[in-house]
C-alpha cells in the first residue's frame, strides 16, 4: 500500500472512472431538478437562500456553499446539470483530469447544498470527498505517498464504519444475523431479483449477513496489506457490492464504491495492453502541497474514526466545520433495520368521496407492478416518499410542499409522477393512506400475477384543500 508508484496506472484511470458516476449524478439531475428545487418546484432554492441569509447572514455563504447565490432560476439549476454533464464526459475522455475534477466539485457540491431533503444522502458525500482526493492525486505522477494513503484510508474508513454502525446500533436484527430476512423486502426501492432473494431460507440470509460483517470490519484492514492481500481484499468487496447493486438500487453508491475499490489494483495485476506510465517530472511546490493537504485529509480521517468509537467535543467542532464541504464525512446505513414496510399512498378526489391514487414511477404501488432495476439512476421523490412512515412527516418540509404542488397541479412537480389521475385539472382535495406491503408468494403470483400484497392500515393524513368548504 505505502508504495503509490507500484499503482500509477490505476491512479491514472480512476479520474475517469469518476468521471462515469458524475456523468450518472449529472444526467439524473437534468430530469428531476425543476421539480425538486425549481421555481414552481418543491422546495424551491429560490425560496431557501433568503431565508439562510436571514439566519445566518455573517456566515451563509461558507455553511451553506453553492454558486445557486448568485442565480437561482430554473435556467441557472438546469444549465448547471447540463454543464457537469458535459464536464463529466470530458473526464472520461482524460481531459484536463485535475481541472475538471475541480469544477465538478464546485458543481457538484453546488446541488447537494441546494438540494436540502433531496440531496441528504451519505453517497452524495462520498462522491465530494473521494472527488477532494481525487484532485490531488491527479496532480503527481506517480501519486503522491500522503495523499495515497488518504485515500486508501477513506476506502478502509468507508466500510469500517458501514459495519460498526449496526453493531453500535445494538439492532437485535443485526446481532442475530437475520437482518437480511427482513432487508430485499423493506429496502427503498426493491427490485425483482430481491423478490427472489426473499424467497432463500433464513440459513443463507444469516450466512450472508455474517459474511457482510466479516468483510467489512475484518477484510476491511487488508487494505494496508501487501499487493496480493489487497487484491484479495479488491475481491471482497467487489462481491459485496456487487450483490448489493443485484438485490437492490442505491443510486450510484454499489458503482462508485467499486470505482474506488479498484485502487487497490497493482500495475501487476493490470493487462498489458494498459501500458505503464512514465514518472512525470513537476513541480517540488506542487508535491509539497500535495503532501501537506494529503497529512491533513490523513490526520482528519483518523480524527473521524476515532470520533465514530469515542466521540470527543473539540473533534466534533472540528469536523463540524468541514461538514458543510463533504471533505470528511461519517458513514454508515442501515445501522436499524426495518422489519415492516410501509408506503404512504397519496389520493386525490374532487368530492371527498371519489379518491384516485397518483402513481410514482418506481416506489411500490400496484401490487401487480414488477419491482423493476434502476441503480445507479435514483428518483428522488421515490426516495423520499420512504422515509415518510418511519418518522413524524411533520419534520418533513417536502412533504407539505409535495401536497401543495399535487393541489396546485404544478407541471414540473407532476412530472416526476407516472400517472396523475387528474391530467385536466388539480383535485379538490389530497390525503394519505398508510399501507402495509409484503411480497407476494410464488403461489400468488403464478395464480394472480401479484408481487406485492397490500393492506390498508388507515389514513396518514386526513383531506386538504386549497378552497374553503
Amino acid at each position: 500500500m505505502f508504495a503509490p508508484e507500484n499503482y500509477s496506472v490505476i491512479a491514472n484511470l480512476f479520474p475517469r472512472l469518476l468521471g462515469l458516476i458524475y456523468l450518472v449524478a449529472f444526467g439524473a439531475f437534468i430530469f428531476q431538478i425543476k421539480g425538486l428545487i425549481g421555481v414552481n418546484g418543491i422546495l424551491p432554492i429560490a425560496n431557501y437562500l433568503p431565508l439562510i441569509k436571514k439566519h445566518y447572514p455573517n456566515n451563509c455563504y461558507s455553511i451553506f456553499p453553492t454558486i445557486f447565490w448568485l442565480n437561482s432560476t430554473d435556467t441557472a439549476l438546469l444549465g448547471v446539470a447540463l454543464v457537469g454533464t458535459i464536464l463529466s464526459l470530458t473526464l472520461v475522455l482524460g481531459i484536463f483530469p485535475a481541472a475538471i475534477l475541480f469544477l465538478l466539485y464546485i458543481l457538484y457540491l453546488s446541488i447537494v447544498t441546494a438540494g436540502q431533503d433531496f440531496l441528504s444522502f451519505g453517497w452524495e458525500g462520498f462522491l465530494l470527498e473521494i472527488t477532494i482526493n481525487a484532485f490531488f492525486l491527479s496532480l503527481t505522477s506517480p501519486p503522491n505517498l500522503m495523499v495515497w494513503i488518504s485515500i486508501n484510508l477513506l476506502l478502509f474508513r468507508f466500510h469500517l464504519q458501514a459495519g460498526a454502525v449496526k453493531l453500535q446500533s445494538r439492532d437485535v436484527n443485526w446481532r442475530n444475523l437475520t437482518a437480511m430476512a427482513y432487508h430485499y423486502q423493506t429496502q427503498p426501492l426493491p427490485n425483482m431479483i430481491a423478490w427472489y432473494a426473499h424467497k432463500l431460507p433464513m440459513w443463507f440470509h444469516k450466512l450472508s449477513t455474517l459474511f457482510m460483517f466479516i468483510i467489512e470490519l475484518v477484510v476491511s484492514f487488508g487494505v494496508f496489506g501487501n499487493e496480493p492481500v489487497r487484491l484479495f481484499v479488491l475481491g471482497a468487496f467487489f462481491s459485496l457490492q456487487f450483490m448489493i447493486w443485484l438485490t437492490g438500487n442505491f443510486s450510484y453508491l454499489n458503482h462508485l464504491t467499486v470505482a474506488l475499490t479498484a485502487l487497490l489494483i497493482g500495475n501487476m495485476y493490470l493487462p498489458p495492453w494498459l501500458g505503464s506510465l512514465p514518472e512525470v517530472s513537476q513541480s517540488p511546490y506542487v508535491d509539497l502541497v500535495c503532501t501537506t493537504i494529503g497529512t491533513a485529509l490523513t490526520i482528519m480521517q483518523m480524527v473521524q474514526i476515532w470520533q465514530h468509537f469515542v466521540p470527543n467535543p473539540l473533534f466534533r467542532t472540528w469536523l463540524s466545520v468541514l461538514a458543510p464541504f463533504h471533505a470528511i464525512n461519517a458513514y454508515g446505513i442501515f445501522a436499524v433495520m426495518t422489519t415492516i414496510r410501509h408506503e404512504v399512498i397519496f389520493e386525490g378526489s374532487d368530492d371527498g368521496k371519489h379518491w384516485e391514487e397518483y402513481l410514482f414511477y418506481h416506489k411500490p404501488s400496484e401490487i401487480t407492478r414488477r419491482p423493476r432495476r434502476i441503480s445507479p439512476y435514483q428518483p428522488r421523490i421515490d426516495w423520499q416518499a420512504w422515509f415518510l412512515p418511519l418518522g413524524s412527516f411533520r419534520y418533513d418540509t417536502w412533504f407539505d410542499r409535495f401536497i401543495y404542488k399535487l393541489l396546485q397541479g404544478s407541471p414540473e412537480v407532476l412530472y416526476l409522477l407516472r400517472f396523475n389521475p387528474f391530467p385536466n385539472a388539480p383535485p379538490r382535495y389530497i390525503r394519505t393512506v398508510l399501507y402495509e406491503y409484503e411480497f407476494s408468494s410464488f403461489q400468488e403470483k403464478k395464480e394472480h400475477g401479484w408481487w406485492w400484497r397490500r393492506r390498508r392500515q388507515g389514513l396518514f393524513t386526513n383531506p386538504v384543500t386549497l378552497t374553503a368548504d
